[in-house]
């Protein structure tokens, strides 16, 4: 499990959490746009987060970085392009240990999903 304070300092990027609301259901985010791979092959490239985010692309790319260094997203290279996936179960992890530090209790019949 990687560090929850680094992650919530990480997930306090309006932005960056945008991002992973975007990764969640990219053929809805990101229908008007279009890439050389469908969505559920690799990911979403990197130029298209980018645009829609209206970030640079330094910017962009030290925002993914961020993501992908805490777990919250997978990184895969295909040629000179790099593609994105939210990792919902790491998303879940992470809230969990969340809940459990501050002694929070869930109802039984409810789950966290991200």
């Amino acid at each position: 499990m990687r560090d929850l304070n680094e992650t919530l300092k990480i997930l306090s990027s309006p932005v960056r959490r945008k991002v992973l609301v975007w990764l969640k259901d990219p053929f809805t985010a990101f229908h008007d746009q279009t890439q050389l791979y469908a969505f559920d092959v690799y990911g979403v490239c990197a130029s298209l987060i980018q645009e829609k985010a209206g970030l640079s692309q330094p910017a962009t790319s030290l925002c993914l970085k961020a993501l992908s260094d805490q777990g919250l997203v997978v990184a895969t290279k295909v040629g000179k392009w790099t593609y994105y996936k939210r990792q919902d179960q790491q998303l879940s992890a992470m809230l969990t240990e969340l809940l459990e530090e501050l002694e929070v209790t869930c109802p039984t019949n409810t789950s966290i999903t991200a």
